[in-house]
């Protein structure tokens, strides 16, 4: 019985940190509102639909020499290493979506920007989930 009991806690707490598993993540057609802006994965057709934005910053977190191969249209380039201190803007409400080659780099700029106080920022993840032209510096 204590075995049973056991294994279902555990069951119920790994379907808990999973995220449940049974609600769909919905399908959003145009850009996020603000209040749910750092909470799920951006498309790139909602990240098209925000570049070039006044109130957004888009920011390449890779070295210069891969941003200048080819970059998100009106990308920042603010290598992840050195963000906290060449921050975008002073702004902690701004909407931040960063991104890099593979979404390692951009999951720890965001939790940087996050640890810094910004609570809009997006990890967009690989560059390679862009699904228009990149620019070449």
């Amino acid at each position: 019985m204590k075995i049973a009991i056991i294994l279902g806690l555990l069951l119920a707490a790994a379907t808990a940190f999973a995220g449940g598993g049974t609600e769909p993540v919905p399908a959003v057609a145009q850009a996020p509102a603000k209040g749910d802006f750092a909470l799920r994965r951006l498309s790139s057709e909602d990240l098209a639909g925000l570049v070039g934005q006044p109130d957004l910053y888009l920011i390449d977190v890779r070295t210069a020499e891969e941003y200048r191969a080819g970059a998100i249209p009106s990308a920042l380039n603010i290598p992840y290493d050195v963000i906290q201190d060449h921050l975008p803007t002073q702004d902690r409400q701004a909407r931040i979506v960063v991104y890099c080659r593979s979404g390692n780099r951009s999951g720890r700029a965001k939790a940087t920007l996050e640890a810094l106080g910004f609570r809009n920022v997006n990890n967009f993840g690989a560059v390679g989930n862009w699904r228009d032209k990149l620019i070449v510096r």
